[in-house]
């Protein structure tokens, strides 16, 4: 436990994917074990707010992962996501304050981008087999919300970028649901599809209620297992006398 607290507080010091490749270098093949296992995860991301006008947009998001067996079929999976690919696209166009960009983009769409670091708590249950299901509480810090204005006017593309961190909430914490399925037995790669809904209204400046919305396809790599399981093979050594 102490070392994938340790292996947290470098992602997080880090906030980005040299962290994540730092930790493999450092932790590697000592974090891999027949109670736990750790990697990287790729997830191919379609996330969108709740509102009516509101489409899911594509993304794609790395992160640490780590699985910790605490029985004959339950484990702690806890991830840690520097860089969560958040929002939506096909928002209707808002007042800026600016009537000339109003009217330039009347009829386009808005496509709202948060950058946030997110962190999953999730229980897995083997279910049978190596099948198993996954649920628990999210927790995001939402660092960097930008809405981008697109219109085509007279065969032209135009583009403007609105900072709007002042109009979103800090954080979001919302509850995660997932089924896996791992290739091997031991410690292998797996794959899974999951689903986030976020229960805080993240917009603190419209009415109504705006939640984060998100399907991950979830592909996981253990880093260093080859290591690990060639150091438990090795003879050990006995002791001098």
């Amino acid at each position: 436990m102490k070392k994938i607290v340790a292996a947290l507080l470098v992602l997080h010091m880090g906030f980005s994917g040299n962290a994540q490749v730092l930790i493999s270098i450092i932790f590697g093949d000592k974090l891999n074990s027949d109670k736990l296992e750790f990697g990287l995860m790729v997830s191919p991301t379609l996330c969108n707010i709740t509102q009516d006008s509101a489409k899911y947009r594509f993304g794609l998001g790395l992160a640490l992962y780590f699985n910790l067996k605490l029985g004959d079929r339950f484990y702690f999976h806890p991830e840690a996501i520097p860089k969560s690919v958040m929002g939506a696209r096909h928002i209707k166009p808002y007042p800026t304050g600016d009537s000339t960009l109003d009217r330039l983009f009347t009829g386009g769409e808005v496509i709202r981008k948060i950058n946030a670091i997110s962190l999953p708590l999730l229980i897995r249950y083997r279910i049978t087999g190596l099948w198993f299901l996954e649920t628990g509480p999210q927790i995001d810090w939402m660092l960097e919300t930008n809405d981008e204005f697109k219109n085509s006017v007279n065969g032209s593309d135009l583009t403007y970028t609105k900072k709007i961190g002042e109009n979103i909430t800090n954080f979001d914490v919302g509850w995660a649901v997932g089924l896996v399925y791992k290739f091997e037995k031991q410690i292998s790669m797996s794959m899974g599809i999951r689903y986030f809904y976020g229960l805080t209204d993240i917009v603190k400046t419209s009415t109504g209620n705006q939640h984060n919305s998100t399907w991950l396809l979830n592909l996981y790599i253990p880093i260093g297992a080859g290591k690990a399981a060639a150091k438990k093979q090795q003879p050990q050594q006995a002791p001098p006398r």
